[in-house]
């Protein structure tokens, strides 16, 4: 039996067998070492994009979060858009003074009206190679096709949406030794996308602030995976001196067998279980009520 460690007020952890150190549990950034080209110019599909190795030597060199204007900027492709009318300059900004770009047609002519591709290579910690590996993007905008190491674990159909944060179990993925590759071709918003918007008076970028604008990091958690805990207060009227709270998690089973745990939480001096029992890969939110606490 696994036995699951819930702290219901602050955060969730997993306990395993073998006990898991603090720093086993930190995120892996990805924010150097990455690359940056249009779609246009490579005639590789993702599935080879995305191989260890691949030849990158004449993309360009960025950090993440950054979007592909920033990044070109950075890269000296085009001068300091915020002196004088520089940013006019870049291609594909051919929108009229005053208009909102955001509400307009990207230009067919522009250099980014086609999807780019973002690419990065990382190695694996000894410590973390026998868990279970997660990805996360902190924002994206505004789709995205995400490969690693050749395999596709995420379509444009599912990554939409500037605001939303994405996580991808990796771990059948990944190699414990050696490099992995991990590429993300990303298309810009186009009219009447829920998008990062620009108001007339502060003219937009010609690329619409398309790429990784959020952190893009690894996370480990064991075979068994408690994710998106929140504590919801219902609090006593009129008074507001008291409140009920229903503590809600998901539990996921990372594994290819089944597995039964306890979860187990505590607020204060109350504690409150329950025994799961989770097929392999399955997902299920558990729900403690105050009802069901002593």
């Amino acid at each position: 039996m696994r036995v699951l460690g819930l702290l219901a007020a602050t955060a969730l952890t997993v306990l395993n067998a073998v006990p898991v150190r603090a720093d086993q549990a930190a995120r892996i950034p990805l924010r150097d070492g990455w690359t940056i080209r249009p779609s246009a110019e490579v005639s590789a599909a993702g599935a080879t994009v995305s191989q260890p190795g691949f030849d990158v030597s004449r993309w360009h060199k960025v950090t993440v979060p950054n979007t592909v204007v920033g990044a070109l900027v950075q890269n000296g492709q085009y001068p300091d858009p915020y002196f004088g009318m520089n940013l006019r300059g870049i291609p594909g900004t051919t929108y009229p003074i005053g208009e909102r770009f955001t509400l307009l047609p990207t230009p067919a002519d522009s250099p980014f009206k086609s999807s780019w591709w973002y690419r990065t290579e990382f190695t694996l910690p000894p410590n973390r190679a026998t868990r279970a590996l997660w990805i996360n993007f902190n924002g994206i905008n505004y789709r995205a096709n995400i490969w690693i190491n050749g395999v596709r674990i995420a379509a444009a159909n599912e990554v939409v949406g500037a605001f939303r944060r994405y996580r991808f179990e990796i771990t059948r993925h990944v190699r414990a030794t050696g490099p992995n590759a991990l590429a993300v071709e990303v298309t810009g918003p186009e009219p009447h996308d829920l998008a990062i918007m620009w108001v007339d008076w502060n003219p937009t970028p010609a690329d619409k602030n398309m790429g990784l604008w959020g952190d893009v990091f690894l996370t480990d958690s064991g075979p068994i995976a408690i994710e998106h805990p929140f504590v919801s207060p219902t609090l006593e009227v009129p008074s507001l001196r008291r409140a009920s709270l229903t503590v809600t998690t998901e539990v996921r089973n990372t594994t290819d067998e089944a597995v039964t745990g306890t979860v187990r939480g505590s607020i204060g001096s109350i504690t409150f279980d329950e025994s799961v029992s989770l097929a392999a890969r399955e997902h299920r939110t558990l729900i403690f009520t105050p009802d069901r606490v002593k």
